[in-house]
């Protein structure tokens, strides 16, 4: 039996201080920050998830993890609508049970899922398993920027697009909203790691004219295949980008005149349809489109009170909305501006965005890198336009920060080419590293050095009182209990239960009371923190109107006669739970928690 070699004490002093050692310490050293500064921020900056978009995907994915299927707890009006439907037409659907999601792409929900199953939730019922889910998922994000950008522009290139993710204060706030934006972050890495594969095999083989996945050398299926896997994830991450399949195509067939080529779109399209399939296959069988009712967003925009998302989620209603082009063409205006003209700048930092922007001046030696460059601005620019115009804007995973990566990646490697030209930098490249990271780091430094708030995102979440209506709504009743929200989502997450969308009109608030007694109602800031008289109190204002006399109830102390949820109790400013008089006292637990 073999043994290693024993080495004397000058040997390892050599092999730490110039040998093999050395190298390993300095990696050593580098993950030990990275782990720390991860611990620091996590603390620092988690509140929990921020958005109703991001706990309707937490809802499912723990769905998923108890073995429920890709089903709800939100009841949304316009899905029992369409479970009436299908029954009208005589398809079963046992309204008892949670209905499927019909909304949201599967993928994040299908990470949280995989989280739950290894991290059994401890805290809120799962808020810290989020958090660590996409704390692993930034550090992927990380380690692929290092790779990709050690490949383009070597080791020291590759440490600075590492360190630049990872202070990048922009993509932080992503990971500690934990709406799984780092989860696409990843995604795009991985397609132009695979593209500066194929780049690096065609270079060896003598090609080297064209950015492609195919070539007229003799190629393995490896590459082609794990393009579709990775273009089928992009899609049920996020189904705009299902742009960026059509754009590598067309690059490789611009690029490529061998048969071969052919049998990669196949094996591409071939390996997309087994990923993605059977996900469009079961929306279709549902609501007859491949995206479900994300669909309707072409005519809806978030922030617009005519044609906001979750209003048209909280009508008992399947019928698309009409597409006003006026409209569209100003929601795909707006929304391009404010992301070249903010988030691009903000995404990954305003420095490295800088030296992005300056780099399209600039023609890298490599060609490789060139190319890999302008093929990031196409994908950049396509899926922004697909954003712009097909989604409402309600999600949180714009393309923006989801390619903040690439951006610091090829910011980096044109802020090497500037220190590299310039003799007083060039014997001082560390020390202009160190410089752009400390500005890297400063709005991440301050946002660590406020104060630490809670724990959750208040207003409009208290974790503990949604907990507590669900389980006093639950003790000893052989009927499942009834309870609506203006933040559905959120008190499902935390309370483990059904929770109804409060309704867009009173009818709809009667029609669901008819099918099933509604104990209590929680009204958040979320609805409440307007100027009652000038925008609640409203009758026509917000798709609400006829909720106004119960807004302007809770402002005067006395609520319509009419209105079954009669006993209003204040759990703080603009935060009410409305109780129908024969519920158990459901408030008090959450009274105080603030």
């Amino acid at each position: 039996m073999s043994t290693l070699p024993r080495r004397s004490l000058q040997e390892w002093v050599h092999w730490f201080e110039i040998g093999e050692g050395s190298r390993w310490v300095r990696i050593a050293g580098l993950a030990a920050g990275v782990l720390l500064l991860s611990w620091f921020v996590g603390y620092k900056l988690f509140r929990g998830p921020l958005t109703e978009v991001t706990m309707a995907q937490a809802v499912v994915g723990r769905q998923v993890a108890e073995g429920r299927g890709f089903t709800t707890l939100v009841n949304h009006p316009q899905s029992f609508a369409w479970a009436r439907e299908r029954i009208s037409r005589g398809k079963f659907v046992d309204v008892r049970k949670p209905l499927p999601e019909l909304h949201q792409p599967p993928l994040y929900s299908a990470a949280i899922a995989a989280a739950h199953r290894l991290l059994p939730a401890r805290w809120f019922n799962g808020d810290t398993t989020l958090l660590a889910l996409n704390i692993v998922l930034l550090w992927c994000v990380a380690m692929q920027s290092f790779f990709l950008a050690r490949n383009l522009f070597g080791e020291m290139g590759g440490v600075i697009a590492l360190l630049g993710v990872m202070l990048s204060a922009p993509i932080w706030a992503a990971t500690v909203a934990v709406n799984g934006a780092v989860l696409t972050m990843a995604l795009w890495l991985a397609l132009f790691q695979l593209t500066w594969s194929a780049e690096t095999r065609v270079m060896k083989a003598g090609g080297g004219a064209a950015l492609t996945l195919g070539r007229r050398i003799t190629m393995s299926l490896w590459r082609p295949a794990l393009t579709g896997m990775i273009l089928g994830a992009l899609f049920l991450s996020d189904y705009t980008t299902i742009v960026a399949a059509p754009l590598v195509a067309v690059v490789i067939l611009t690029k490529v005149s061998d048969w071969r080529v052919f049998r990669s779109l196949v094996l591409i399209t071939a390996v997309f349809v087994v990923v993605a399939g059977p996900w469009m296959a079961r929306n279709v069988s549902l609501t007859g489109s491949p995206v479900g009712f994300a669909a309707r967003e072409l005519a809806l925009k978030a922030g617009d009170p005519t044609a906001e998302p979750a209003t048209r989620r909280a009508m008992f209603t399947t019928e698309s909305p009409a597409v006003d082009f006026k409209k569209l063409g100003n929601k795909a205006l707006t929304s391009l501006q404010r992301g070249a003209g903010e988030r691009f700048w903000s995404g990954g930092g305003i420095f490295f965005a800088a030296f992005f922007a300056a780099g399209f001046a600039y023609r890298f030696r490599d060609a490789r890198a060139n190319r890999l460059r302008w093929f990031a601005v196409a994908v950049i620019a396509s899926v922004a336009l697909a954003q712009a115009f097909l989604s409402s804007g309600e999600g949180e995973r714009d393309v923006w920060l989801c390619m903040a990566p690439l951006v610091i990646v090829f910011g980096t490697g044109f802020f090497l080419v500037l220190v590299k030209s310039s003799e007083a930098l060039e014997s001082r490249g560390l020390a202009a590293a160190l410089v752009l990271l400390a500005l890297q780091a400063v709005p991440l430094a301050r946002d660590v050095l406020e104060p630490r708030g809670t724990r959750y995102n208040y207003p409009p979440y208290l974790p503990a009182l949604f907990s507590g209506i669900g389980q006093k709504l639950s003790e000893n009743r052989a009927e499942p209990p009834a309870w609506m929200s203006d933040v559905p989502a959120g008190a499902s997450w935390y309370s483990g239960q059904r929770v109804w969308a409060q309704p867009a009109t009173m009818k709809g608030f009667h029609e669901v009371a008819r099918w099933q007694r509604v104990r209590a109602l929680v009204l958040t800031p979320a609805t409440l923190a307007r100027p009652f008289f000038g925008e609640i109190a409203n009758e026509q204002s917000h798709g609400r109107g006829d909720w106004a006399p119960v807004y302007r109830g809770l402002a005067a102390g006395r609520l319509p006669a009419d209105f079954p949820l009669v006993v209003p109790v204040r759990i703080a400013p603009d935060f009410y739970v409305l109780i129908d008089p024969g519920a158990p006292k459901v408030a008090a637990e959450g009274a105080h928690e603030k």
